[in-house]
């Protein structure tokens, strides 16, 4: 494989939490716990459209950050004009995506196709990623397994939303949550 670097600042802004203000508060605390550093991306091979603003990784590609790793088959990025945020994303085909959330929680999903979208109105962050395809996309943590038509990540306020979802929870965080009356 074949490091492509000059993208790698672009993603990083992709994947590490957004500065400007969100929809939530988020305590400075939690910010700074935040795990920085470079964005390694790999790739078999990777297409540079200046006049397009995109570029287009193609074949086992790997995204390494201190907050998350990615892999896929191909990954395209557009890319803004004058610099600055990338605002769109898209993983596919055997897309595995491994986090860690402010409190240290790792998390694992998987999807045939991932899309990032970030943007700011009204001085409101609204950052996605959404989660689709065939098997189910399904997000795994220590509570359990969860699985959906569409999950959308909003990694503005740390939540998921799932289209038809399924949940098996793992035998201790059943037994933490409803376990019976003495």
């Amino acid at each position: 494989m074949k490091h492509f670097w000059l993208i790698a600042l672009f993603i990083l802004t992709a994947v590490l939490p957004s500065r400007a203000q969100t929809n939530t508060a988020v305590s400075e605390t939690a910010t700074n716990k935040t795990p920085s550093g470079p964005t390694l991306i790999d790739s078999d091979s990777a297409d540079f459209d200046m006049a397009a603003h995109r570029a287009v990784y193609r074949g086992n590609v790997h995204v390494n950050n201190p907050q998350m790793k990615l892999t896929c088959a191909l990954l395209t990025a557009d890319l803004p004009p004058n610099g600055g945020r990338v605002n769109h994303i898209v993983a596919e085909t055997n897309v595995v995506i491994d986090f860690t959330d402010e409190k240290g929680q790792n998390s694992h999903a998987t999807s045939e196709r991932a899309i990032y979208d970030y943007q700011v109105q009204n001085g409101v962050t609204n950052e996605t990623v959404t989660l689709t395809g065939n098997p189910k996309p399904k997000v795994e943590d220590a509570q359990g397994t969860q699985s959906g038509d569409v999950i959308v990540w909003d990694r503005a306020n740390n939540g998921f939303h799932f289209t038809n979802p399924t949940m098996v929870f793992s035998n201790s965080a059943a037994t933490d949550n409803f376990s019976a009356p003495k």
